[in-house]
């Protein structure tokens, strides 16, 4: 019997109010001065009758676990949705609002969060609301270029995975796709609300071809714009040649058209959705003597942070969810937190499809996870500095990484 496959979309804003604390740079102490451009929710909707998913993606930094948890749980409420069938998303820009405890960078407003958690269930049940019969494409295309190693190496991810979902008589509906690569364009200097180069992509889609465009990041803790983490670790770093919005749009342009380019075919089968929470075991905390010697330091970037660990060490594990949703019979893979781009390139050798979407940053996301584990031996920025803009008393051990890639893996088995 030939599953019907049905398919919605929608968008609610979440540009925040001119004077917010901005969050994604330490270095970056001045509030908001404008909005460049607007921060949404985007969610998309496909059911085949029996099984619904539903992904939403935020214009955000991050989002704590709890967070997450709860913007699932108020779509379930208002839609009967199972929790664990709705997987929360963001693109991590980093020219968007604090929105988490450790505020990377500022200091969050729980009104706001509260505001960005109902406007994202809204996305959600809009799109639910929104179903309709539609045919499913996916395909993928090769982009080079805009995202660079910042660790040194040469190894990047050019993939641009892409599902289409159109209405039956051709109408597109929604456009998902991904790359890999840290939306920093701007540097800590900007002090304008944008969506950064992710934003850019999706309106170059939409304009070509209308419907939504849903963006998911990719696997892109040690990938960025191009430069060193150092630099935006300090002012000034933010007028260094390439770090403006002409070039946020030339990126976003770069990686939307090569979503317009990639060849795709069309699917069919079942959609389902598994999910598996996963418990991240954090380092030990500096001695006391250590944090006292950081708190003290005039003008230092982790003084704060240093003085928050000594009324408060922080957990010992933060836990995380891992989901895999099916659209069509085609996988879709969620990875929490910051993952290394490894985790995208050794899931899609190990089912042979170079198409694979792995997106990170859903499911909460507390720090980076570096993987494999000979990461850690290499010391750099994301292992021995990153958490402490995440509010966490040391970086989540190797362990972690091995974890979110043995639920991934056991998913996609369970899911096949």
């Amino acid at each position: 019997m030939a599953v019907t496959l049905l398919a919605g979309a929608a968008v609610a804003d979440l540009t925040p109010p001119v004077g917010g604390s901005l969050a994604g740079y330490a270095a970056r102490r001045s509030p908001s001065a404008a909005v460049h451009d607007p921060l949404l929710a985007t969610a998309v909707a496909v059911s085949d009758g029996a099984a619904t998913s539903v992904v939403i993606c935020a214009d955000l930094i991050a989002l704590d676990p709890d967070t997450v948890r709860n913007v699932a749980a108020d779509l379930h409420e208002r839609t009967g949705i199972p929790a664990e069938a709705v997987a929360v998303a963001v693109t991590h820009t980093h020219a968007g609002p604090a929105v988490t405890r450790g505020g990377i960078g500022g200091v969050a407003d729980p009104a706001y969060v509260a505001h960005a958690r109902a406007r994202m269930a809204d996305a959600g049940a809009a799109a639910l609301a929104a179903l309709t019969p539609a045919v499913m494409r996916r395909g993928h295309g090769t982009l080079h270029g805009v995202a660079h190693n910042r660790r040194g190496a040469a190894l990047t991810d050019p993939a641009v995975p892409v599902v289409r979902l159109e209405r039956e008589n051709g109408e597109p509906i929604a456009t998902v796709f991904s790359h890999a690569c840290h939306p920093v364009t701007l540097g800590p200097d900007n002090l304008s609300v944008t969506a950064d180069w992710p934003g850019y992509a999706r309106r170059h889609v939409e304009s070509a071809i209308g419907g939504v465009a849903l963006f998911l990041q990719g696997c892109c803790g040690q990938l960025n714009t191009g430069h060193a983490a150092v630099d935006s670790l300090r002012p000034g770093a933010g007028s260094l040649p390439g770090r403006t919005f002409e070039a946020a749009r030339g990126n976003g342009t770069l990686v939307g058209q090569a979503v317009l380019d990639a060849g795709t075919r069309a699917v069919t089968g079942p959609v389902s959705a598994a999910a598996a929470p996963v418990a991240l075991p954090v380092g030990d905390p500096l001695t006391p003597a250590e944090l006292r010697t950081l708190a003290g330091e005039p003008g230092g970037i982790w003084a704060g942070w240093a003085r928050d660990r000594l009324r408060d060490p922080g957990p010992a594990a933060v836990e995380v969810q891992v989901a895999v949703h099916r659209w069509a019979g085609v996988p879709l893979v969620f990875l929490p937190g910051e993952p290394f781009v490894e985790f995208a390139l050794e899931l899609r050798a190990a089912l042979g499809d170079p198409g694979l979407l792995v997106a990170g940053y859903t499911g909460g996301v507390p720090g980076y996870l570096p993987y494999p584990e000979s990461h850690y031996g290499a010391g750099g920025y994301e292992i021995e500095e990153a958490h402490r803009a995440y509010g966490l008393r040391a970086a989540f051990t190797p362990e972690a990484g091995r974890l979110v890639m043995a639920a991934a893996r056991e998913l996609l088995g369970e899911a096949g």
